[in-house]
């Protein structure tokens, strides 16, 4: 197989998954909505509250790396740069991760195995990080990104609690300040970081190693 009918399938697989990606946050954005007009809410505060969400925001950025990476090739390409398809590979894991081991488990059974919620948090964190394991390049990541790569986490969580004090939502139980206070939500916080670091030093130490088989 030559390398420009392997670079079409793998733009054409990232095509695919892109589609997916965009499917499904706009039916869960329907869905969701939906659901929370039938509790009273304005269509504006429930669109607020759904991109609240870690896991929608960071499938938005999955669906944005895969479109680009479908539909732009070679030096004019965006998004390219390892440092920000990393960063988003480190995010879209930490959404696998603590949803198989936080959120899960307290969840109803019909939220559980929806569609939406299939392909947020067990889909899209498999197929991106085989795509980052197979079309990403690797070289250029450096030991200090992870600590970058925790500084959006990091603002989002501010965003979450200075949203939440103001409109009593918080989107995650682990950052609800009003059941565990701000010292709770701080340990939270501190380990979720832990969590998104030593998810992107794993990446880093992988990419080394890959980068030594790979063009740069």
């Amino acid at each position: 197989m030559t390398l420009t009918r392997t670079a079409k399938l793998k733009r054409t697989a990232a095509a695919c998954l892109a589609l997916l990606g965009w499917t499904t946050l706009v039916l869960g954005y329907v869905r969701f909505t939906g659901a929370m007009g039938d509790q009273g809410l304005s269509l504006a505060e429930a669109t607020i509250r759904f991109f609240s969400f870690f896991t929608i925001q960071t499938n938005i950025l999955v669906a944005l790396v895969l479109t680009a990476f479908a539909i732009k090739t070679g030096p004019e390409e965006w998004l390219v740069h390892p440092f920000v398809r990393s960063a988003v590979a480190t995010y879209i894991v930490m959404v696998g991760f603590i949803y198989v081991t936080v959120l899960r488990p307290i969840e109803p059974l019909q939220d559980v195995l929806s569609f939406t919620n299939v392909v947020m948090h067990y889909v899209m964190p498999v197929v991106y990080l085989l795509f980052w394991l197979t079309c990403v390049r690797k070289a250029g990541l450096r030991w200090y990104d992870p600590l970058l790569w925790v500084i959006y986490p990091l603002f989002y969580l501010g965003f979450v609690l200075v949203r939440g004090k103001m409109s009593g939502f918080y989107p995650y139980p682990f950052v609800d300040a009003k059941t565990l206070g701000y010292a709770g939500v701080a340990a939270n916080t501190a380990g979720l970081l832990i969590v998104c670091a030593a998810i992107g030093m794993c990446l880093v130490m992988t990419g080394w190693w890959l980068a030594r088989r790979q063009p740069a």
